[in-house]
């Protein structure tokens, strides 16, 4: 066929259309207006403090509070002194105030009880007080009584060779005060006391508490310590494992619940968790000297959760940081502000990469397009709240070598953009913090070997690590309480499975 004149211009049109419309799909494709960030994870794992594992046993402490409680007196203080200006009345207008005469006893107001503590023990003292008050000069004598209690302290310890001691503490404590009212003055009944008690109570003995440590106790604790090294399932449903490497072992003091009193050794393990198939167990070590190696910190058990970057992008839906306008010179019009259209987000080693997507007006230079800026930022927790921020946020990659785009855009490190980019990410994790405490609720207990069973009794959760996953931040949420070894329930086996570890 044969092209005609007319013919021939419409075929251009056609072509130049299409040529047309491809540039204009290609302006719609973003351009970098700076350096992009190279993509990685991170895969180093984060060391937690050492926790305490308690190993408790039933313990009676009846008889040494029998042997403490004999060293008492029944009658403790005479008193007789003169208290000034104690009595007062007013006649005719103006007040008189005269000396009080006081006189009177001491003496013990009941049974004393003893308690189990941290530190050791606690002697818990009632004490009643029958006393005269005489005014000096004119006026009658008014008897005065009441009931008080004071409490001495016992640290108890252990040595090397697991032998306990006791020892009376420093001071006493007055859970209702040491002082009493004497008609319009007060008086303290404290140094009448304590110095009587810290006599008889400086003779304590080691046969008081030579009964006090279970005799299977020691071997209890080197199971204990032993079977630390294998994993047991924390959730069987998500595929959980927590193991511990002990690295130190402390006498853990006494604790008192509903079924009595409790002598606890502390172990200080460091526990991992595991996700996935069961870990192998580690090589068992063997019991260290009592009183060596590292002490607890607060460690606890961590979990693992994950906030999607998706949330992350849903919390910037209605806090999309704007670009400030720049100033306006005398006798021009007002410049085009670009905006920001929506943000992204993708791992970069121990940072977040945030790709901010800007729609750009068109000017002198340039036609109207799209294009991404991106920055670093350190995901982290809001001091004194549950919600994921960013922090550290800075443009990636800034150097004397920009792009011409770039350099138009100085709104980019302006300090009020880079804040409006932080502020806008504010994630509540604080359903992730709940349902570990859930986990560790409802799993309660987990069955260690021979009998024993570790007693999880969650306090609080915190968010300790948040890594930059492929699509979502990773947290590592500790969970911290009380982790007690009792024996119950039946022998579980400690087999050797394949490991796969996952952060």
């Amino acid at each position: 066929m044969r092209l005609t004149n007319t013919n021939r211009f419409d075929v251009v049109a056609v072509l130049l259309a299409v040529v047309l419309t491809a540039a204009l799909a290609g302006c719609d494709r973003p351009v970098d207006v700076t350096a992009k960030p190279g993509e990685l994870i991170d895969t180093a794992t984060a060391e937690s403090a050492p926790a305490a594992i308690y190993v408790s046993a039933p313990v009676d402490i009846t008889k040494t509070e029998g042997e403490i409680v004999r060293l008492l007196p029944t009658d403790i203080a005479q008193i007789a002194r003169r208290l000034p200006k104690a009595a007062c009345q007013t006649t005719n207008g103006k007040q008189v105030c005269l000396d009080v005469r006081l006189w009177g006893r001491i003496s013990r107001g009941g049974e004393a009880k003893i308690s189990g503590t941290v530190q050791g023990l606690e002697l818990q003292i009632p004490i009643r007080y029958e006393l005269t008050a005489q005014p000096v000069g004119a006026g009658s004598a008014t008897p005065i009584s009441g009931s008080l209690s004071v409490t001495a302290s016992f640290a108890l310890t252990m040595d090397e060779r697991w032998q306990p001691a006791l020892k009376l503490g420093q001071g006493y404590t007055w859970p209702q005060g040491a002082k009493i009212k004497v008609l319009g003055g007060e008086t303290s009944l404290q140094a009448d006391v304590e110095p009587l008690l810290t006599q008889r109570l400086q003779r304590v003995t080691p046969a008081m508490v030579a009964g006090l440590v279970p005799p299977d106790l020691r071997q209890r604790v080197e199971m204990v310590w032993r079977y630390l090294h294998y994993p047991v399932a924390l959730s069987q449903d998500r595929q959980i494992w927590l193991r511990g490497t002990p690295v130190g072992l402390r006498f853990g003091g006494l604790a008192s619940n509903a079924a009595g009193t409790e002598l606890r050794m502390a172990i200080a393990a460091r526990l991992q968790t595991f996700v996935g198939d069961r870990p192998a167990p580690l090589p068992p070590s063997p019991l260290i000297q009592l009183g060596s190696g590292m002490e607890p910190a607060g460690g606890g058990i961590v979990l693992p959760a994950e906030v999607s970057y998706e949330a992350l992008i849903a919390s910037t839906a209605t806090k999309l940081p704007t670009v400030p306008a720049p100033p306006v010179t005398t006798g021009s019009a007002p410049a085009a502000i670009p905006s920001v259209s929506s943000v992204s987000f993708f791992p970069s080693g121990k940072r977040l990469a945030v790709g901010v997507h800007l729609v750009l007006p068109a000017n002198g230079n340039w036609l109207q397009g799209h294009a991404v800026a991106y920055y670093l930022a350190s995901p982290a927790m809001k001091p004194g709240s549950p919600s994921i921020v960013l922090s550290r946020c800075e443009p990636f990659g800034p150097s004397g070598k920009q792009n011409a785009r770039q350099k138009e855009l100085p709104f980019l490190i302006d300090g009020r953009f880079v804040e409006g980019l932080e502020a806008a990410v504010d994630v509540n994790a604080g359903d992730k913090l709940a349902a570990a405490i859930e986990l560790l609720q409802r799993q309660q207990s987990l069955p260690l070997a021979k009998g024993l069973k570790v007693w999880l009794t969650p306090a609080s959760a915190k968010v300790v690590r948040i890594v930059p996953g492929t699509d979502s931040l990773r947290l590592q949420i500790e969970v911290v309480g009380d982790f007690s070894v009792r024996h119950d329930g039946t022998d579980v086996a400690s087999d050797t499975d394949a490991v796969k570890v996952t952060p």
